[in-house]
């Protein structure tokens, strides 16, 4: 795939940068009728500040620094923004920042489980300036760009001049908010945010951070695997 077609994957920015438009916790949500639509945030629990994001059917990942606690809850809203609540029924650390909770029940499969980066060589060198969906504590998706990959950390920029859509400057309680690239129509789980400003934190498209994350999987149990997606 080419990066001119990647770029016409991306959605078009326009309107409201809003997923929803009105947010309810313990029950169905509406979602909004923007260019977001086309984005399917349906396996990002947005339930607490602390964000979740599907792997498998029933694992998570979250920001080390700001995870979700045991028998804490976590929500997610389907495509049509039926409500399900899940619990961490257990968690561990596994990488830099990154954390990884097993739920008490796998999600239905109505729920996004998004897949990760093949980690192949100069996929570091081949991401440098490809557009990125960024996501916020106020469940919200910003365009952004890969400005360096280095191992297991991931770092982005934005240039509001280019007008590509909407960017943010990142602020406490962004933390484990995931940012996604597009192939195929499909978002590509990149990055959960360790840092603000233009956003950064550790690169799911390394070898070692998803050996890691699988040797974590298997720990915790209740079966299930990372699944992965080339870049090119």
């Amino acid at each position: 795939m080419d990066k001119h077609a990647r770029v016409r994957d991306m959605p078009v920015a326009w309107d409201s940068p809003n997923i929803y438009e009105k947010y309810d916790p313990k029950g169905k949500s509406a979602l909004k009728k923007s260019w977001t639509r086309k984005f399917d945030a349906s396996g990002i629990s947005f339930n607490d500040k602390r964000t979740c994001t599907l792997v498998t059917r029933q694992h998570v990942v979250m920001a080390r620094h700001y995870k979700r606690s045991v028998g804490e809850p976590v929500v997610f809203h389907d495509r049509r923004g039926r409500w399900c609540q899940r619990t961490i029924a257990k968690s561990l650390d596994v990488n830099g920042d990154v954390a990884i909770g097993l739920l008490n029940e796998p999600v239905p499969a109505s729920y996004k489980v998004y897949p990760l980066l093949v980690a192949e060589p100069k996929l570091e060198e081949s991401l440098l300036g490809e557009l990125v969906i960024v996501t916020d504590q106020n469940r919200r998706l910003f365009v952004h760009e890969v400005a360096s990959v280095r191992g297991t950390n991931i770092r982005f920029i934005f240039d509001e001049k280019k007008q590509i859509g909407f960017g943010k400057r990142l602020v406490s309680g962004d933390s484990g908010n995931p940012s996604f690239v597009m192939i195929g129509g499909e978002p590509v789980l990149i990055e959960t945010h360790t840092t603000g400003g233009w956003g950064a934190g550790p690169f799911y498209g390394n070898a070692l951070l998803q050996q890691k994350l699988e040797e974590a999987i298997r720990a915790l149990g209740a079966g299930g695997s990372l699944r992965t997606v080339r870049w090119q």
